[in-house]
């Protein structure tokens, strides 16, 4: 997939959730001004040792709660954190709210089927694999409704 994003030397990448660094493996990382950031300090740890000779910018940050200027970034990828984070509309906002007016956000996750109820099953466990860090029930569609006038 990130062979196919038409990323340019000067722009500014914001990797949301980066976690152990896997999706920076997938591209030619030395070429782009990056900044990466995770709510947890040992997942950012080991991303940081994978690429400790590099010049990515790594930071411990909440994605709900951001600490950059508005309109800072050119692209933002957003890898598994939507489903993750307490509050999706909240972190959804902040990266609207960071990433520049013709900028683009790419959204790799797992949500709800489109146009599709969750089946009786999943909503009985769904609370638990919730505790467990990932809700298998929020809709990009209906995250989307909740944002399209900001983007």
């Amino acid at each position: 997939m990130f062979q196919e994003v038409p990323f340019q030397s000067k722009q500014k990448i914001l990797y949301v959730g980066i976690g152990t660094g896997a999706d920076l493996e997938l591209i030619n990382y030395e070429k782009y001004d990056i900044t990466a950031i995770d709510y947890s300090p040992d997942m950012l740890a080991n991303a940081k040792r994978k690429f400790e000779h590099s010049s990515i910018k790594f930071l411990e940050m909440d994605a709900q709660k951001m600490a950059f200027e508005d309109e800072s970034f050119d692209y933002i990828v957003a890898s598994l954190i939507l489903s993750v984070v307490p509050d999706d509309n909240k972190c959804m906002q902040e990266m609207i709210r960071v990433l520049k007016q013709d900028g683009r956000i790419l959204i790799f996750d797992k949500f709800a089927p489109k146009n599709q109820r969750i089946s009786f099953i999943k909503k009985l466990i769904r609370p638990f694999i919730s505790i467990l860090g990932t809700d298998i029930g929020r809709s990009f569609e209906e995250l989307f409704k909740q944002n399209e006038q900001r983007l």
